[in-house]
């Protein structure tokens, strides 16, 4: 049976980025060829954790719901917002499932500070999708359920900030060393997608690193005026994604069944860290929320020994594209799957989500 959709967004056709048009954003909704797929598995870091970490302090949550949630930002992140693309309800943390069988409504196993490697000692990919493994041994999930789900990888970069946090800048960016570690890390991201596919899990939506050197925790040094120029850093983030996409497309060949699609999260930010004046963003590379005194891009949140703020918070989060150190903003995350769903350069595998949902009807 068809579902009865209508679309909250003006039409349009994304044009190179050069020629920049502006679109009217609304809102999303599910953009599916027909039944909307039975659930969302979601599995990462902070840019999708919704409440297995915490974040539960003030000023995060202070646009939705008006208190702190769980998710590292000051309103829905890209868990929720992928969700809506799909026509399911944001996933349940995994922290927060009551009983196992709460499992058939989705499930984010994504946690803050997850890594592929166990960069910080929190939750890795891989645990993640031994979590999601042993719910199918208990039998509350089934393989044939998964195929009609739909799952996002979206995980990395915590793995290239524990580097680099080692004095790493000083090394070279085209030593083995560092070849060799983004290998790893790409390699650990494609053994736990093929792990997904033998789980039942089909429909893959993997996102490939953020603009690392645009983010606020590397332009704090220039004052949160211009993105980083630092051979280490671009190199990490152009090839961990180069060689994701490879890795991708391999998998495309090799897993039967497999419907594989990338966020290319790096040119979607790259759009808003450049141009956002165009999309209603003011001072795109300066974060809402940080520390002035010593300016500290990770300050948000932190109180001094008598309660008092450590930080400062904008009036207006919708103005600004990142929340605080490194995580968009609720606004951001809107714009950016309005990208992701209706764009048409900024996935990989299809022309947009959009496309992707109608080919698989997923």
């Amino acid at each position: 049976m068809m579902k009865t959709r209508s679309l909250n967004i003006s039409s349009g056709i994304m044009k190179p980025t050069t020629v920049i048009l502006i679109f009217v954003f609304i809102g999303l909704s599910f953009i599916g060829s027909g039944e909307a797929a039975n659930a969302a598995y979601v599995f990462g870091d902070s840019f999708v954790d919704t409440a297995n970490a915490g974040n539960e302090f003030a000023p995060y949550g202070m646009t939705w719901p008006g208190y702190p949630s769980g998710r590292a930002s000051d309103g829905r992140n890209q868990a929720d917002y992928f969700a809506e693309v799909f026509g399911v309800p944001s996933p349940i943390p995994y922290q927060q499932l009551k009983n196992d069988s709460q499992s058939v409504l989705g499930v984010n196993f994504g946690r803050g500070g997850g890594s592929v490697m166990y960069a910080y000692g929190h939750t890795p990919l891989a645990l993640q999708v031994d979590q999601l493994e042993a719910l199918l041994e208990k039998g509350v999930l089934t393989r044939d359920y998964l195929s009609n789900s739909v799952a996002l990888v979206s995980i990395g970069v915590n793995d290239y900030g524990s580097r680099n946090l080692h004095g790493i800048f000083q090394v070279s960016a085209e030593s083995e060393e560092l070849k060799t570690f983004i290998t790893n890390v790409v390699d650990g991201i494609t053994s736990n997608i093929v792990r997904l596919h033998r789980l039942g899990i089909r429909n893959i939506v993997v996102a490939n690193l953020a603009n690392m050197p645009c983010s606020p925790y590397v332009t704090v040094d220039s004052n949160f005026t211009t993105c980083s120029n630092n051979s280490t850093i671009t190199t990490e983030n152009s090839n961990h994604n180069a060689l994701l996409e490879k890795r991708m497309d391999l998998l495309r060949f090799e897993l039967l069944g497999a419907n594989i699609v990338i966020l290319d999260q790096t040119k979607a930010f790259n759009l808003l860290f450049h141009n956002g004046t165009n999309f209603g963003f003011v001072d795109p590379l300066t974060p809402c929320c940080y520390g002035k005194d010593p300016l500290d891009a990770f300050a948000c949140g932190s109180k001094d020994s008598e309660g008092q703020p450590l930080y400062t918070v904008c009036e207006d989060p919708t103005k600004s594209v990142i929340f605080d150190g490194i995580h968009p903003t609720q606004e951001a995350w809107r714009i950016l799957y309005n990208l992701y769903a209706f764009g048409t350069e900024f996935t990989l595998g299809a022309p947009n989500l959009r496309s992707w949902i109608r080919q698989y009807t997923i």
